[in-house]
């Protein structure tokens, strides 16, 4: 088994990626990472910084093994004109509120157990290893990996609609739990669709780090709770506030992209 998908990392480069390559591609990475979270927990030497560092580690070297020179393509930088990055940039703060909105029904109908997600994170006042660890590391490692070789290599192989389906529904997959596959999955699609239409993995990192830092920090003009056993509720003008941002911010990067186009 491990030897065909050793042969598989070695055949992406030149084969299609099928649904079928990409599923095993993604046991084989978050495979040999669990492994070594496992070994580092045995050793007591596993905490969240060096779970994001050795998952970073995995995917680069996997990405290395595919094509000596896949990771400078991945990485290769897009120009995005300012006023297109301005309208991304709104478009995804209400597009946060709505999917924020939207894991909050979730949660009502299956509520977090308490303690589920806690982690050293959530109990440091450290902003700037919060950002680093939880935004920057995961932004970085995960577009490499789900943009970067999956999607990219998927809309060579099947229409743009469903390379972005398959694609996000992968990365939602693969964050184990139900609440945070339904988040990636939304993410995945819009990650999925910038990617599409600007070639940019850097523009989707840092999208993808925007994402969590809001995730983080949005708690400010939600109603209160008391544990993640009791769902978070947007107050009304909030949910309003992100509706009319994802359609101005949409609608300015339609008519953006297509001045662009203009000959």
């Amino acid at each position: 088994m491990l030897k065909k998908l050793y042969n598989l990392i070695n055949t992406i480069h030149i084969d299609p990626l099928t649904l079928k390559k990409a599923i095993l591609l993604c046991f084989f990475v978050e495979g040999i990472w669990f492994a070594l979270n496992w070994f580092l927990y045995r050793t007591n030497m596993l905490f969240d910084e060096l779970s994001q560092i050795t998952f970073l580690a995995v995917v680069l070297i996997s990405v290395r093994m595919m094509d000596r020179d896949e990771l400078r393509r991945i990485l290769a930088w897009r120009k995005i004109p300012l006023p297109v990055f301005g309208g991304v940039l709104v478009m995804f703060f209400g597009f946060e509120i709505i999917k924020s909105e939207l894991n909050n029904i979730l949660t009502n109908l299956l509520p977090i157990p308490d303690g589920f997600f806690n982690s050293a994170f959530q109990k440091s006042n450290n902003v700037f290893l919060i950002i680093i660890f939880t935004s920057l590391f995961p932004g970085f490692s995960e577009e490499v990996f789900f943009r970067g070789v999956i999607a990219r290599r998927f809309f060579r192989s099947y229409s743009p609609v469903r390379a972005i389906l398959l694609s996000a529904a992968l990365f939602g997959i693969f964050h184990i739990n139900p609440w945070q596959t339904v988040n990636a999955f939304y993410l995945g699609i819009f990650l999925g669709w910038i990617y599409l239409h600007y070639r940019s993995i850097w523009l989707c990192m840092f999208v993808h780090a925007y994402h969590n830092v809001l995730a983080y920090y949005m708690s400010l003009p939600y109603v209160a709770a008391d544990s993640y056993s009791q769902t978070w509720r947007h107050p009304l003008w909030f949910d309003a506030l992100g509706i009319l941002l994802f359609g101005f911010g949409l609608f300015a990067v339609i008519i953006l992209s297509r001045k662009k186009e203009t000959p």
